[in-house]
């Protein structure tokens, strides 16, 4: 029986694989473009296991138990047993399900130790079973393994409630303002990224996505997005920018130099990107273009707070390193006047 599915969103129009999209599809709920993309790639004798366990996912999530089951069987691997496990458990067959997640013993050993999913299912199983104390060193190693993954804020809630359980209250407030951040965090990880699907040709939710993963110190992932985004938007002057940030996180700092000065190519006004460059190049010793660009920046109003007070510091630096002692005395003391009048009162 064909699906009669009318597409609800434009379709992401990118390089990624049918995996990548599919699994972002699923995460935000929006299964009706990918089951319509199932309909016709399912049609192939062969079909990749990761992309039958999302698009069973999907159908069963949308009441279509029959296709989820179907497609199930036509795959074998850890994707597939996972997502039979997840459907047993939302069926409420938790012996069915824990049969598929665990390895026999003790302690609970997820059978798929290296998926997000493994320790999750088998933690929400073992929970539902009555068994929350077994379920959470489960839930420890999965937040320290996937601190990201969609799921991390019901782990961080789960542990909350297991410290309640053995009375430590003081582990509980703090999982639980943990688990709130988590979910803030994730709130607006998901509404970038559908954003980004609702609309392809705009880089600010792209942009908005990378800031992100920057926000938690995951520097390549938020460079891997914006590569994609500068792909198709080369002069987005933003990106670039926040590119320079992600290289230097990542101690990449030839590239951090090329994306800064790009950026700045752009949009001389964006001036943390300025100021950053002045500092690496101050480190190599590259001063008298780092004092061009220190001199562009003292002389903006946003120079008299923070963060760019900093500017003058750091020609005061420079000055002095290219023997200029009375102009470097001169900047060190607009800097500390500024400083003192920029501190809370």
């Amino acid at each position: 029986m064909k699906l009669l599915l009318i597409l609800a969103l434009p379709l992401f129009c990118s390089n990624d694989s049918h995996e990548e999209r599919w699994e972002e599809w699923v995460e935000l709920g929006l299964h009706r473009p990918l089951l319509t993309e199932a309909e016709e790639l399912f049609k192939a004798p062969e079909v990749n296991p990761e992309l039958l366990a999302l698009a069973a996912r999907a159908a069963h999530a949308s009441g279509m138990r029959q296709h989820a089951v179907a497609w199930l069987a036509r795959g074998q691997g850890a994707s597939i047993e996972l997502e039979r496990a997840r459907q047993q458990l939302e069926e409420d067959r938790l012996e069915e399900a824990l049969a598929l997640l665990l390895v026999p013993g003790e302690p609970p050993t997820p059978l798929h130790p290296n998926r997000a999913d493994g320790w999750m299912l088998s933690a929400r199983a073992l929970t539902r079973a009555g068994e929350l104390e077994r379920a959470r060193p489960l839930l420890e190693t999965m937040i320290a393994r996937f601190p990201h993954d969609d799921e991390a804020p019901a782990a961080l809630h789960l542990l909350s409630q297991a410290a309640i359980a053995s009375g430590d209250l003081k582990s509980a407030r703090s999982l639980r303002v943990r688990a709130n951040s988590s979910a803030r965090w994730r709130a607006f990880f998901d509404a970038r990224r559908r954003q980004s699907i609702e609309h392809p040709e705009d880089p600010l939710p792209r942009f908005g996505v990378a800031a992100l993963w920057m926000e938690v110190n995951e520097a390549q992932r938020a460079r891997d997005v914006l590569d994609k985004l500068l792909a198709s938007a080369s002069d987005f002057a933003r990106g670039h920018a926040l590119r320079g940030d992600a290289s230097r996180a990542l101690g990449e700092l030839d590239e951090s130099l090329s994306s800064w000065s790009r950026a700045l190519e752009i949009d001389e006004s964006l001036h943390a990107a300025r100021l950053n460059r002045a500092i690496l190049l101050g480190t190599r010793s590259l001063w008298p273009e780092a004092r061009a660009d220190l001199e562009l920046l003292v002389a903006q109003e946003e120079a008299k707070t923070e963060p760019l007070i900093r500017a003058h510091l750091e020609l005061a630096s420079a000055l002095e390193a290219l023997g200029d002692k009375e102009g470097a005395a001169s900047a060190r003391a607009k800097y500390e006047l500024l400083k003192s009048q920029d501190a809370p009162k």
